[in-house]
């Protein structure tokens, strides 16, 4: 009896991986002026041109909901090899098309540290910072299990150190970037 229960509960749990959807993989994005595939769009910024890589994963439940979690680090350009600072945080969103392409909208909130000396926001230091990134994702996959993805999006990083909120360091400006991703897609 223990040997049909220990098997029979086996066995449910892998046939319910195969209907669980999510995805992980690393990502790449930039600061941009303006979008490329918008003539000038209205967004304001104050782009810096900085660079940032890292990684995520996150689950998506049965009403196309998407929670998860990321890491990047920051650099001041894309030949530099000295972050800037890093963050770490969560992944919201909903997921607006499955299959024959994946669209989603998502959010990426996270804390983490900057430093504020090599960089135009001013200050001499290293500072708490939190940073807000909301994206339109568009991906493309070419198997079950691996999606290259494009986005734009929005971003907000901020120094939550001494003295005012966004005092020593305030970014905010468009962003575009693309993601490999590895997970289920259809």
């Amino acid at each position: 009896m223990k040997k049909s229960l220990i098997v029979v509960t086996l066995l449910m749990l892998s046939i319910s991986l195969m209907f669980a959807d999510g995805a992980g993989g690393f990502y790449s994005g930039y600061q941009v002026s303006s979008f490329p595939f918008m003539d000038g769009d209205s967004f304001g910024n104050n782009n810096m041109g900085l660079y940032y890589s890292g990684g995520f994963g996150y689950g998506v439940s049965w009403n196309n909901v998407i929670t998860g979690g990321f890491g990047y680090a920051i650099y001041a350009s894309e030949d530099e090899n000295t972050p800037i600072g890093g963050f770490g945080g969560v992944i919201n969103g909903i997921r607006l098309l499955r299959y024959p392409i994946n669209i989603s909208l998502m959010s990426w909130t996270g804390f983490g540290g900057i430093s504020t000396s090599s960089s135009d926001g001013g200050g001499n230091g290293k500072s708490f910072a939190i940073s807000e990134e909301l994206t339109l994702e568009v991906g493309f996959p070419l198997f079950r299990w691996f999606s290259p993805t494009i986005y734009a999006g929005y971003q907000v990083i901020g120094s939550l150190g001494s003295g005012e909120p966004f005092e020593e360091f305030l970014s905010y400006t468009s962003v575009v970037g693309f993601r490999f991703q590895w997970g289920k897609f259809y």
